[in-house]
């Protein structure tokens, strides 16, 4: 497995005085210090966590900015998106560091040294200064990039433990702490613990040393956890030139849709979501999410759902300095089931393949929110009595609203209001006596005067479902009708005789 470990630094360059020592400083122990710097700061003797007052005596012309390690993470997950042009499986290792698991891509982009050409170049087009390594393990890639004498190198299996020989024991990501106390007994580089017996060193100095080490020569395994989830499949578009007006992506974007979705008939698999991602220029990464209803691998469907998210998109999208790649990726796959053709046109496949081209262009318009179904819940709570799926949820076939009011009411047939509240509203309501109906009720500032009512029905939570101390109050519901016809749903929340001080509210409305 290839690694590729890059550092960048946020004081790599300043954009306006490029050619003056610069630092980047924050408030900490002892007053102001120096967090970052330009290699001119540092080729004047300035020092990371050197006092400010400090630098400016060996350079008084020092630029100084604040440092914001806010915006730093923002522009290395910024980075790290970007990378993903050359492959999906990136990560980022804070405070400045990118990893990248380049195995089966290399080929992609003319092989190892290319790959390394072409990222140091765009980064120092950004403004970044590049340290990079590739190895067959993320120990030794980074150890190399951070601790290596060259700011590029190519370590093999082969040689990996002899590039990681001469390097400190901080390269082995274990802390100042341990590497202090082991350059008191004259152990200070890497090279240094390979032939030492392993049982002394892990009983003084931790487990953590020799699995470090152990990871870095490859002994024990270490996987890379990617940022996002990477695709099943996935297929790209460069361009020649960068192109900065995305209606004339749209051809691109076809045939990219036609050949993605070749790969999965091929592979008799269909995808519920899909990603189309635009790579500026100036290394920033955009995606459109494209979700439907079922999986898929109908090319006209996704034409003309990417065409119609990407018209929005052209709307407000602001292409900088145009767009130089385009990668179109399909998630959640799963195998197709063969489905019969009717004989007759517009059939019940047919309907069917309507009715999901209606759900997925409104999903993907207003949101995958924005289309649902209710079905019966398991709760005798009324606000808790249903629930919102997607169409294709499989409780669908199971959902028997008949059946589930006859085990909810019993025999008795209880009266439910046409229009229930999304949650219970407070209310302040009089009682002749405290067990019960209310005579004169407030709501929203609106006071009624009850002229009949019903009741009560009372409604215990699931105390089974719940832990004891999350438990709910029994309510006492009461359908009532005021002096002008209007009739509610109100109950009381809490019992008298339990010695709970009862609250009142307003959950719904009837005819």
């Amino acid at each position: 497995m290839d690694q590729t470990r890059s550092d960048w630094s946020q004081s790599a360059q300043s954009a306006k005085e490029p050619d003056h020592p610069l630092v980047l400083v924050a408030s900490a122990q002892g007053g102001t210090r120096v967090m970052a710097m330009n290699p001119r700061a540092r080729a004047v003797g300035v020092d990371i966590h050197q006092l400010l007052a400090d630098a400016r005596t060996l350079y008084p012309a020092l630029i100084v900015k604040d440092y914001e390690p806010e915006g730093d993470a923002n522009t290395l997950r910024q980075l790290a998106l970007w990378l993903m042009r050359y492959c999906p499986w990136v990560t980022y290792d804070p405070p400045d560091g990118l990893l990248m698991d380049i195995t089966g891509s290399v080929h992609l982009v003319g092989g190892e040294d290319a790959l390394l050409n072409d990222i140091i170049m765009r980064f120092s087009e950004f403004g970044f200064s590049t340290r990079i390594a590739i190895a067959d393990t993320i120990g030794c890639a980074h150890a190399v990039a951070r601790y290596g004498q060259s700011p590029k190198s190519i370590i093999t299996s082969v040689t990996s433990k002899h590039a990681m020989r001469s390097l400190p024991i901080e390269s082995l990501r274990v802390g100042s702490d341990i590497a202090d106390r082991l350059a008191q007994v004259g152990l200070t580089t890497v090279g240094s613990l390979y032939d030492k017996p392993r049982a002394p060193i892990a009983a003084r100095y931790g487990d953590l040393l020799l699995t470090r080490l152990d990871q870095a020569l490859g002994h024990k395994s270490e996987s890379l956890v990617p940022l996002k989830e990477p695709p099943v499949y996935r297929n790209s578009a460069r361009f020649l030139e960068p192109i900065l007006h995305l209606e004339s992506l749209e051809h691109h974007v076809v045939s990219l849709a036609a050949e993605l979705m070749n790969m999965l008939k091929e592979a008799k698999k269909g995808a519920q979501r899909f990603e189309l991602t635009l790579y500026r220029v100036d290394g920033v990464a955009n995606d459109l999410i494209i979700g439907t209803h079922r999986h898929t691998n109908d090319t006209s469907l996704l034409v003309r759902l990417l065409s119609e998210k990407l018209k929005f998109f052209i709307e407000t999208y602001d292409a900088g300095f145009g767009v130089e790649q385009i990668s179109l990726a399909a998630y959640a796959c799963e195998h197709l089931t063969i489905e019969q053709i009717g004989i007759l046109s517009h059939g019940t496949s047919d309907r069917a393949a309507s009715f999901d081209t209606l759900i997925n262009r409104i999903a993907n318009r207003f949101g995958s929110q924005a289309v649902g179904q209710l079905i019966p819940n398991e709760s005798y709570i009324p606000e808790r009595s249903e629930a919102y799926v997607a169409p294709d949820d499989k409780r669908l076939k199971t959902a028997n609203w008949n059946a589930f009011l006859e085990k909810l009411q019993g025999d008795n047939h209880l009266g439910r209001p046409i229009m229930l509240l999304p949650k219970p509203e407070p209310i302040t309501a009089i009682a002749e006596v405290p067990d019960g109906p209310p005579v004169l009720f407030e709501w929203r500032k609106l006071k009624c005067r009850i002229h009949a009512a019903e009741g009560p029905e009372r409604i215990a939570p699931e105390w089974w479902a719940r832990r004891s101390d999350a438990i709910e109050r029994t309510r006492d519901y009461y359908r009532v009708e005021d002096m002008d016809g209007y009739r509610y749903w109100l109950f009381r929340c809490g019992l008298y005789e339990r010695e709970e001080k009862p609250t009142w509210f307003m959950h719904g409305f009837f005819a």
